[in-house]
């Protein structure tokens, strides 16, 4: 299996059991879930998909020294996101936004995947709580592998990061006790401030705000007249698309009309009823055989 990765370069995963999860369907459904929710419909460039950051999260854990089972768990940290990724926080309200954290098991227990995880020599309970693995998760504001693969992969797709930049980054990583650091100071500043402008500009933007409210406008209404039904959202998002676009109800296309068109102009005055979840990075640093964080110096 060999491609191309915009963070990574040429990529390959050559292990036979490793292949045989990735070509598992209930992690192929992954190609067809946005990693930017119902903000790729207004901005076409936010093409990254659930699959390819999975798979990418997968190689920075290898590229990062990280056991087999961490890169297995790599592979399927995102494994139960439902269609439009984070649009089902806007509808199931929660602080964490973890809807598919709390829905993992179920899709780790698919027949399809029990299979491909036994022959790995694991079992899908391995994979339930991510915490576990701690290159792969950690909370904010460190680094680990999940934030910094789709740090790389979002800014890229919106122009904000440069593929020098990303080099720039990734070269200067390393791991000490099981923590990702920095190896330069000014490789931590400039991942600080890119981050700064993804999470202001994009991830909790107003416009973002604005998108993922109006799309939980869609979802509801179509929920609460039985258009759409929970097993609609375990599919991918043309499944759900083209669902919402056929129910002829006014309130469902007229807030995907907004999206798809969405206007600055849209923002005057608007107060989101869910907001985004904030997201910012004090990233360790490495100062000998130890490290700090980023903030100290």
């Amino acid at each position: 299996m060999h491609w191309t990765d915009r963070v990574y370069g040429e990529s390959a995963i050559t292990d036979p059991d490793l292949r045989a999860l990735i070509a598992c369907p209930t992690v192929q459904r992954l190609k067809g879930i946005r990693q930017a929710g119902p903000s790729a419909l207004a901005f076409a460039f936010k093409a990254v998909t659930r699959f390819e950051h999975s798979l990418g999260v997968h190689l920075l854990l290898r590229r990062l020294g990280a056991d087999r089972r961490e890169q297995v768990a790599g592979l399927l940290h995102d494994i139960s996101h439902t269609a439009f990724s984070h649009a089902v926080d806007f509808l199931y309200e929660s602080d964490e936004q973890n809807h598919h954290e709390l829905i993992k098991p179920s899709f780790l227990n698919r027949p399809d995947l029990v299979v491909a995880i036994e022959r790995l020599g694991f079992t899908p309970a391995d994979f339930y709580d991510d915490a576990i693995y701690p290159l792969l998760e950690r909370p904010l504001p460190w680094l680990c592998a999940d934030r910094i693969d789709y740090f790389f992969r979002d800014s890229l797709a919106c122009g904000v990061s440069t593929p020098e930049a990303v080099s720039r980054m990734l070269a200067a990583l390393d791991v000490i006790d099981q923590t990702i650091v920095f190896t330069e100071v000014s490789a931590a500043r400039e991942a600080v401030h890119l981050f700064d402008i993804m999470n202001r500009e994009w991830w909790a933007s107003p416009t973002e705000a604005y998108i993922y409210n109006e799309f939980a406008i869609a979802l509801r209404t179509a929920f609460d007249a039985g258009l759409l039904v929970e097993d609609d959202l375990m599919a991918d998002d043309a499944h759900v698309l083209a669902k919402l676009r056929a129910s002829g109800d006014p309130t469902i296309t007229d807030a995907l009309d907004r999206i798809a068109h969405f206007d600055l102009d849209c923002l005057v005055d608007y107060i989101p009823k869910v907001t985004p979840k904030l997201r910012w990075l004090d990233p360790p640093v490495k100062v000998g055989s130890s490290f700090q964080r980023l903030s100290q110096f």
